[in-house]
């Protein structure tokens, strides 16, 4: 009985050694191959500049000052980008929204844009951006560093991420004090592709 266990084991172990079970087990050699689905991401990166074209809304409509701080909201504002990757750059129609003390000027800044890239065959990147504005030694020149993150909706950029950095430099005058009246900015983003 015993010699007929140790023959069964035997077989058993044979047998498990021929159809394949071992310590090191073979992958397909493409992710095909493994049936994976899901897809490859490519991040694209790329440096850009913008500044506003002249502003049209009259600020007083959007803002209101209560005791030193003064609120905007939602204050449209049309920026120009040139882009190294021409996917992101073009016109972007934004909505700026301050909340500023009077007396430094320093706050914070959000908002929600909208950039309308001529090579995306009428795709558009939607998004959001906010930071916080601080003075410098010029009293009417401020620096604001902003994070942007987008969404790209239709054409060639459908599904795809954008996330972007930015330094504005704002500048500003006694007569309209603490709000800018110009901006240029520099940065970087990278577009993550599907």
């Amino acid at each position: 009985m015993k010699a007929l266990k140790c023959v069964l084991v035997l077989f058993s172990f044979l047998w498990l050694t021929l159809v394949g079970c071992s310590d090191k087990s073979q992958s397909p050699v493409d992710p095909l191959g493994q049936g994976s689905l899901e897809k490859d991401k490519k991040n694209v990166e790329y440096t850009f500049s913008s500044s506003p074209k002249p502003f049209t809304a009259n600020p007083d409509d959007y803002k209101k000052i209560a005791g030193r701080t003064l609120h905007m909201k939602d204050y449209p504002v049309t920026d120009m980008v040139t882009a190294t990757d021409l996917r992101a750059g073009g016109r972007m129609e934004h909505l700026l929204s301050l909340t500023l003390d009077v007396i430094t000027g320093e706050g914070p800044c959000h908002g929600s844009f909208t950039l309308f890239p001529d090579v995306t065959e009428g795709g558009i990147w939607e998004g959001t951006y906010e930071g916080y504005r601080s003075k410098t030694d010029d009293p009417f020149v401020f620096t604001l560093p902003l994070k942007l993150v987008a969404h790209g909706k239709g054409g060639t950029i459908d599904g795809m991420q954008g996330f972007m950095k930015a330094d504005l430099i704002i500048y500003t005058n006694d007569e309209y004090y603490p709000l800018p009246i110009y901006w240029v900015g520099t940065g970087t983003g990278v577009i993550k592709e599907h």
